[in-house]
This record gives structure tokens, sequence and C-alpha cells, in this order.
């Protein structure tokens, strides 16, 4: 903050500058009042199952899908929500080159917890030397996912190494084996295995979905893509990942566009098309017509 130490040597501090030094040091000094999460509310959330909402990005590491995360971080805290603290006004990021952190916590609007530290990486991990604009988002969106899960509980045992299984069913693990059937038959197929990303992404490039042509698209679903951890549509290996795509490129489709929506809204129409892109591809591109429509 080389603009803040400045003015305040030459006595020439703005009004923002003022309000910025004035956070910056309740901050240090730890003045805030604590916003406290209940042990049951806690437990609960920990324990959900969750193993559905679960991807993997290329690396093999498991996330949580922040679609998901969100619904449930408004469903079950109402009122609550996720900032993030400012080295200046409009400002999120701290540090410099190479060491660039965010710091976020939850808040209520007047209570508040302790902020994290979240470091700013590539989608390999890696410290970023150089800012961008979508290096801040995709951060700000993957810290607010952490914070949700250290504060609520909801996903944090991804991040303390358990494993999660697809199916969080303790009968299922339990339940014998059938015996096998005397007459040959065809394996049973798994509904995934006949799932075609390629196909789907396609589907979507052609369609023209969001209003754009084929080629923006396919930029669209790109971008989407490399926020997902993945490199191409055929690494899509079920519908609920081909949602996850959906939901990522209506997310960032409404914000480029400037549509006004409240979170909420938001939540509710990335659950809606969620159900719609796992029925098939058809359906989601039908579903993001529509919201494109009533957006206009």
């Amino acid at each position: 903050m080389k603009g803040l130490s400045f003015a305040m040597k030459t006595g020439t501090m703005t009004e923002e500058q003022n309000a910025a030094l004035a956070a910056l040091t309740d901050r240090t000094l730890g003045l805030f009042a604590p916003l406290e999460i209940s042990y049951e509310k806690f437990k609960a959330a920990y324990e959900l199952p969750i193993g559905e909402h679960v991807e993997k990005n290329y690396k093999g590491l498991s996330y949580l899908s922040w679609p998901f995360a969100f619904r449930y971080f408004y469903e079950h805290f109402p009122g609550l929500y996720v900032q993030f603290e400012e080295s200046r006004n409009g400002w999120p990021v701290f540090g410099e080159p190479g060491a660039y952190i965010l710091r976020p916590f939850i808040t209520d609007g007047v209570r508040r917890t302790t902020a994290l530290v979240f470091p700013i990486m590539d989608n390999k991990h890696n410290s970023i030397q150089a800012l961008d604009a979508r290096a801040i988002s995709d951060n700000c969106q993957r810290a607010t996912v952490k914070t949700i899960a250290t504060f609520t509980g909801l996903g944090l045992k991804l991040y303390s190494g358990e494993d999660i299984p697809r199916d969080d069913s303790a009968s299922s693990a339990s339940a014998p084996a059938s015996p096998p059937s005397s007459s040959p038959s065809a394996p049973e197929q798994s509904p995934d295995a006949a799932f075609d990303g390629r196909a789907a992404g396609l589907a979507l490039a052609n369609a023209g979905v969001f209003g754009l042509d084929r080629q923006a698209v396919i930029t669209l679903a790109k971008n989407a893509l490399e926020t997902m951890g993945l490199k191409a549509s055929a690494d899509l290996k079920s519908p609920q990942q081909f949602g996850l795509l959906c939901q990522t490129m209506m997310a960032a489709w409404t914000k480029d566009n400037g549509i006004k929506i409240t979170k909420p809204a938001m939540a509710k129409e990335m659950e809606a098309l969620q159900v719609e892109a796992e029925k098939g591809a058809e359906q989601a591109i039908a579903f993001i017509a529509k919201f494109v429509e009533e957006k206009k």
C-alpha cells in the first residue's frame, strides 16, 4: 500500500484512503465482533454426503463443486456470505509477485470470522507472478469454497485428505454381492459409461448457446474447462461434469454481460441447469436459451 503510506506521511489522505487505513487498523488489532457457527451445524455440514458433488482435476486432486457449495451455504446458513479483506478499496489482493494472497472471511454484515490466507495460484497449483482479472476471479471462487469448508465444515474432509467415495451410503458398502447369473448376458453398463463429453460439448457449440457464434462458444467452453482443471470436452466423463461445465459457462456469461441477479436467485438457476444438463445436451441447450431470453 505504497500510496497509503505516502499519503500518511504527507498528510494528504483521501476519504477512500482513510477508510482503508481504518479497516487495516481494526484488522491488525483484531477489532471485530466474532461470528460463531454452532458445533451442531458444523458437524452436520461436515458429515453431509458429498461424494456425487466431488470432482477431480487433471492431477487427480479432489475438489468440491462450487455451485453445490454455494447452494448448500445459502440454504443452510441464510444471511451469511463470503467477503474479502481489501488492501485498498475494491482490491482484494495482498502481497507481491510470486506471493500474492487473498484474505477471505464469512460475515453477516456485522459480525465476521477471522480471515484465511489463500495463495493465488494457477490451475497447476503454481504461484502466479503476474496478475490478471481472470486469475483473481478464479482464485476468489476457489477461496470462497475453501472458506465455506473451513468455517461451516462443508467439504472440509477433502482438505484433511479423507477419501470420499462416490457413493456415501454405508448400506451399499455392506450389502452382499449378487450371485452370478446362470445364463449369459451382457455386463450391466454404468450410466456414465455411455456418456460422450466431446459430443455434448460440440452440441453446445453447434447450437450457438448464449447467442454466441460457434467459435465464441468454443472459447467460452475452453475457459470453463480450464477452471475445472480439464483440457477439452472429451475429458468430461459424466453428465454431472457436463452440468458443471454448463454452470461455469453460464456464470461467466452472466458476469461478462453485466447481468444483474441476486446470488440466491443465481444459485437456483444453477441448480436447475444442473438437473437439465444431466438429462442431456438438448435439455441443457433449451434451459440456457430460456435463461438468456429472460435476461435480455
